[in-house]
């Protein structure tokens, strides 16, 4: 059974009206286009990304441009897999590094928490996870004086793991300086910068 996808494809095979030499397709300008855009991104400070409240008291986001950056390179590498994989020494350095990036997770992570019987558990046999940007965990709080005493209780802190949030995200620019740094090598092989590109 032919699917109405497969229909219209083969129509449009036998339509030449559908086809002009301004639809051909050009890796190298596509790469070329995405390159320059990781350049702008890697061209700016890295500056955190944080919340603040807009003139009406609304809470806003303000963009984290190393995660802009890692995104623009990932983009970049995904672009390229049929490349990276025709080349044995690229292809080695490129997994070689994203091993190292699935290492972040051990180093920068956190287990999850609970809370059970008014004591904050760890949850150690959990996997451990990156933490979002002033996420909220579980913490006991022991009353500052005798008068106070009423029994410890537990509030949700935010951004008491922040420290490896940003520990994470600053590492992966330089991992991701370095998976460009490898891309580029490798367009420079298939000669796209080489080529003439016209618009």
């Amino acid at each position: 059974m032919t699917s109405k996808f497969d229909d219209s494809y083969d129509e449009n095979l036998d339509d030449p009206a559908e086809y002009s030499p301004k639809s051909d397709f050009s890796k190298a300008e596509v790469v070329k286009t995405q390159v320059l855009r990781c350049n702008d991104l890697r061209s700016k400070e890295m500056k955190e990304g944080y919340f603040n409240h807009d003139k009406i008291g609304n809470k806003v986001y303000v963009a984290d441009s190393r995660k802009e950056w890692v995104s623009s390179v990932r983009a970049l590498r995904l672009l390229l897999v049929p490349e990276i994989i025709r080349n044995d020494a690229i292809n080695k350095q490129v997994q070689k590094l994203m091993k190292e990036e699935e290492g972040f997770a051990n180093t920068f992570g956190v287990h999850p928490h609970k809370v059970e019987n008014g004591n904050v558990i760890v949850l150690e046999d959990q996997p451990k996870y990156i933490p979002s940007l002033d996420e909220p965990f579980p913490i006991k709080v022991v009353p500052a004086s005798v008068i106070d005493s009423k029994g410890d209780n537990i509030q949700n802190m935010e951004g008491i793991h922040n420290y490896k949030f940003h520990g994470y995200w600053d590492a992966l620019v330089d991992l991701y300086d370095q998976i460009f740094g490898q891309l580029n090598y490798l367009i420079d092989q298939c000669n796209y910068f080489k080529q003439g590109i016209s618009f």
